[in-house]
Parts: C-alpha cells; structure tokens; sequence
C-alpha cells in the first residue's frame, strides 16, 4: 500500500521513517482537487493532519556552519542555502511543528553530531474564508514560513531561542505552505511553530488515495 509508511508514521508518534534511498517530491495536488471517478474531491476535514518533513545532516565543514568572524554573512532566505539538494538523512511524517528547546533529531555520528542540521517541512494550508493567519514561530537558529510561495516570516540568523506571533492575512483558498529550519551555530537548539488563531487547516502533503 502506498500510503502505509504514513500509517507506520502515525502509529509511531512521529518516529523516523524510511524512504532515504527516495528523492524528496514536491506536493502533490492538494485536497479538494477533483481526482475520484465520480469527480468527488477528497474531504478536506478528513486529511492527515501534519507535515512531511525532509532531514538533513550537516558537517562541519558545509558552508555557513559554524561561521567565524572573518566568513562570508549567510544568506537571509532559504533558497540560497546549498543544502536542500544533498542527500537527506531521512523523512519523516510531523504531527506538530512544537518542538520546543534542547531538540537534536538528526544524529549519524558525523563530526559535530548532532549539533548542525536542517529541515525543509512542507504541506498544504487550506483558508476556509478571507482570515487572519496567526502563528507562533520560536527558531535557534534560521527559520522561515512560506506560503504559496511567498514568505509570511523569516527569522535568519545565529540567534537565541525566542518565540515570535505573525499575523498574515490569507485570501480563502489553499495554498502550498513551507517551512524551513537550519540549526548551525548554537551550543543549544529549538524549534516551534504553531498555528494559533484563523478559519485555516494544514493538511500532510500526499493527501492519501482519495475514495469514492
């Protein structure tokens, strides 16, 4: 069954999963899209709740890792990073995004390990009217969310652990949500994010096999 390892997934609260010899895909159609026989979309208030989210083990020496005084400034967006395109330590399926302080997932005994890390999280965002957005988002170190492919926040940079509120007005409809998380400096690690206010869900990006 394609969507077993999803099952394994939530039975496991989250515990790592395989799929690292697979190369990381984009969303998929989001639900709602008309793809049954009988033309029904997918129920939204039916989907997987949660995020997939792609891990990524960094080395000391990967570029903007434990960056002295005298290295170059790092980018202040996540596309310019060059680690999405190495190969991933693993996938994993995310109920919540709160994790919280003194959080080290990704530990294969590389040098450093597990101090430096990223993660690329995406899913989908539904807007079931014209709302306000409103999100927690606390990152030590860089952090961004994107939705549709625009950023609603960004938290570039070393930094201390501190939990911020947005707010982003987000037109009904729905919309491909990202998030990103690179840890690569601090001698501690942390990361929240979590929705707070809004007429909104966030749906697992590969919504399932749909049924009649």
């Amino acid at each position: 069954m394609r969507y077993a390892w999803l099952l394994a997934g939530l039975a496991a609260c989250g515990r790592d999963i395989g799929f690292v010899d697979e190369p990381h895909v984009p969303p998929a159609l989001p639900p709602g899209t008309p793809t049954t026989t009988d033309g029904k979309p997918p129920d939204w208030n039916n989907c997987f709740q949660g995020w997939r989210g792609v891990y990524y083990n960094l080395r000391v020496t990967d570029a903007f890792v434990d960056p002295g005084p005298k290295d170059p400034p790092a980018p202040v967006v996540p596309e310019d990073f060059p680690y999405w395109d190495q190969p991933e330590a693993f996938e994993n399926f995310d109920a919540s995004l709160d994790f919280g302080q003194n959080w080290w997932p990704v530990d294969d005994g590389l040098e450093g390990d597990p101090k430096y890390f990223a993660v690329h999280w995406d899913g989908w965002l539904r807007a079931w009217s014209g709302t306000t957005f409103q999100f927690m988002l606390g990152s030590q170190d860089d952090a961004w969310v994107y939705v549709n492919g625009e950023a609603i926040a960004s938290k570039p940079g070393i930094q201390p652990f501190v939990r911020d509120v947005f707010d982003e007005y987000v037109d009904a409809g729905q919309y491909p949500i990202d998030v990103w998380f690179i840890h690569r400096g601090s001698e501690t690690s942390g990361f929240s994010f979590r929705p707070i206010d809004g007429d909104v869900s966030i749906c697992y990006p590969d919504f399932g096999t749909p049924t009649d």
